[in-house]
């Protein structure tokens, strides 16, 4: 089910895999161990299509990863490193919306959902928010979102860190039964027990290379078939350590603290020679026996300076055609057809999941509502008198402007959401999901829209009271509501594409303010253009936000629109392209 053959990866000059080779087979348990750092998580990104590899080949179900992306997709459940769970959705939330973009139907979603929240003890806190889950419930969490499409592949990374015995005695479970039931699982770990338990065969990472593969008995039998033990008086364990040190197949290993020596190598046959060895220097043997070797002595054994050499021969250089490789690659990723999907279903779901996500945000929304609020009050009753506006009541004035400052404000949540979905996994979840690949992006601005409508509508119902008056047509207060709703479509993609740029929301956060203080600011929202300081006028006509303003003052007062509302279009049409384009082709590279 899972084939990985001579697969190398850079990051940067930096080599994280040197040709490593794997393969999980129908219904069994694959466990990765290694230390920190020797390359664990890398071909575990790079099955769930979440990382591009710069050569060698990985196939998930007979589907190449770098050319059948979305048919490998349908095949895989994957858990990452940390827990990728939505805080603002309920645990229950969470699990059947992950049943949702597999495309089960509803019923199979609601059952698939309450029979992993009992296996992994989540039943009482289902109706919960996971935000308020412990960290070891939000793992389980995350686990069981890895097992709700029932897929034949499941991909755990470090599943049990953080969890207590209990839990992962569950989750252990829960694993032999699916592989019983012919579910592949390739899971890392550091949890030598949980290998030991688990896996029907063990591979050993080390920098980035398969150094040792096989079943647990068989790695075992690399450092000897069995292991002599001898506990020592004090403080003879370095002396009896040297003493014996030329009898077994490697060198011998010391607790200091338990005063314990172990070689592996040593059969039964030699105690009685160890035993005079030791005699006659006298030292004092408190416990010798014979066992078999544990698998910490395998791991200790077989890494660090003394353990076998990376084999990886078909590593490249990080500087030579990995990067063009790599883009083929990523093209061909890109063009890779799968299985029919159901791309408006994806939107909507999650769009309904950004909804929810809104709505339980009342900060984000009174963000929205109330920086327009205060601009207008402020204006309106602290600054109006000192502004003049010729022919015009300056409230006719300020609140067409007022009416695109709502939407421009409101859109620039949109950089921020996407970045926290981004810091906290569930980008990376959605992208291992089988939807396609427009879905994310086009949904977070379609929901961040309605933000936008709210905002602007309750600055109309706020201005009216304050003395506005349309004075248009019914077919001009369209028009100038649909020129406002357009600009704010597009200007929440061009927020998804600074945020896709930025990757944080604090930067992302610094970013909007800047760009809603320019935009804004420097039009005619506030004040006529003529008043501004004569470098500025040419480009506060010009740009986008005054070319709409003028539409919608045209449109709202009766006035002639001109030539404004086709600008207006034009700018709005312009910005949608540009910026779409470049958040989706940012969202495409997030693989490197």
């Amino acid at each position: 089910m899972i084939e990985v053959e001579g697969v190398v990866k850079h990051f940067g000059d930096v080599p994280a895999l040197r040709g490593i080779d794997l393969s999980v087979e129908a219904g069994a348990v694959v466990a990765l161990i290694g230390a920190n750092g020797a390359g664990k998580t890398t071909p575990v990104r790079i099955l769930a299509t979440l990382l591009v590899p710069d050569c060698g080949r990985a196939a998930v179900g007979g589907w190449e990863v770098t050319g059948s992306g979305d048919r490998v997709r349908s095949l895989i459940g994957v858990a990452g490193q940390y827990a990728a769970v939505d805080d603002r959705l309920t645990g229950r939330e969470n699990l059947q919306l992950i049943g949702w973009l597999y495309h089960l139907g509803k019923q199979e979603r609601r059952r698939r959902t309450e029979e992993l929240l009992r296996r992994l003890s989540l039943s009482d806190a289902g109706g919960r928010l996971a935000g308020t889950y412990s960290g070891g419930m939000r793992r389980r969490l995350d686990i069981a979102a890895s097992l709700a499409g029932g897929t034949p592949v499941v991909i755990l990374d470090e599943p049990t860190t953080g969890l207590d015995p209990r839990s992962r005695n569950a989750l252990w479970d829960v694993i032999r039964e699916r592989s019983g039931q012919g579910t592949s699982v390739l899971l890392t770990t550091q949890h030598l027990e949980e290998a030991g338990r688990l896996a029907d065969r063990i591979v050993l990472i080390e920098n980035g290379c398969a150094v040792a593969d096989g079943t647990p008995d068989q790695l075992k039998d690399l450092v000897g078939s069995t292991v002599l033990e001898a506990r020592v008086a004090v403080p003879d364990t370095e002396r009896a350590a040297a003493l014996l040190a030329d009898l077994g197949q490697r060198r011998p290993g010391i607790d200091p603290q338990e005063q314990r020596i172990t070689i592996p190598g040593i059969g039964p046959e030699t105690l009685p020679a160890v035993s005079r060895r030791l005699a006659e220097a006298r030292v004092e043997v408190i416990e010798l026996g014979v066992r078999r070797p544990s698998l910490e002595e395998v791991f200790l054994a077989l890494t660090g300076p003394a353990g076998p050499a990376c084999s990886g021969g078909r590593a490249l250089p990080a500087s030579t055609a990995a990067p063009t490789r790599r883009r083929r690659l990523r093209r061909a990723a890109d063009r890779s057809q799968g299985p029919a999907r159901d791309t408006r279903g994806d939107i909507w779901a999650i769009t309904a999941r950004n909804l929810r996500r809104i709505a339980r945000s009342p900060q984000t929304l009174a963000l929205s509502l109330g920086q327009p609020i205060l601009l207008l009050l402020g204006f309106r009753y602290l600054l109006g008198g000192a502004i003049s506006v010729p022919g015009s009541a300056y409230v006719q004035y300020l609140l067409p402007g007022l009416f695109t400052a709502a939407v421009i404000i409101a859109s620039g949540g949109t950089a921020i959401s996407l970045t926290q979905d981004l810091q906290s996994g569930i980008i990376d979840r959605f992208r291992s999901l089988p939807i396609a690949r427009s879905a994310v992006l086009a949904a977070r601005t379609i929901a961040d829209q309605t933000v936008n409508l709210v905002a602007l509508a309750a600055i109309i119902a706020l201005g009216v009271p304050l003395g506005f008056q349309f004075r248009g047509s019914a077919t001009a207060l369209i028009a100038a509501i649909a020129l406002l709703i357009l600009l704010g479509y597009a200007l929440t993609w061009l927020y998804a594409a600074i945020g896709m740029a930025l990757k944080n929301p604090e930067a992302a956060y610094a970013a909007g303010t800047v760009t809603l203080f320019l935009l804004l600011f420097s039009s005619s929202a506030f004040v006529p253009v003529g008043t501004m300081p004569g470098w500025l006028q040419p480009i506060a006509r010009a740009q986008p936000v005054t070319v709409t303003i003028n539409a919608v003052r045209a449109l709202t007062n009766g006035l002639p629109a001109q030539h404004w509302p086709w600008q207006s279009l034009a700018w709005s049409a312009a910005i949608l392209l540009l910026s779409a384009s470049s958040a989706i082709l940012q969202y495409r590279n997030i693989a490197k």
